[in-house]
């Protein structure tokens, strides 16, 4: 399934969408937090929509270089 190009509208698919990035860039969630410079924790409370995760899904989406715009939806509902 390509995610690129596609909206993403809940926290399953940005979840997908997120392993897919990562995979992609051949890094790990851990590696992803230490270029974040934050804890691992707060990417899986990201990831499963979790309230302290919440603050890290715009700069994360940035980070694995998607379109905020295509999260329009997942953020209206989390």
């Amino acid at each position: 399934m390509n995610l690129k190009n596609e909206k993403i509208t809940n926290i399953a698919e940005f979840r997908r969408w997120v392993r897919i990035q990562v995979a992609g860039q051949e890094m790990s969630q851990a590696e992803l937090a230490r270029q974040m410079q934050i804890p691992a924790t707060r990417i899986s409370e990201a990831l499963h929509g979790r309230m302290s995760g919440r603050k890290y899904i715009i700069p994360i989406i940035e980070k694995l270089g998607g379109n905020v715009e295509d999260f329009e939806e997942l953020l209206k509902v989390i």
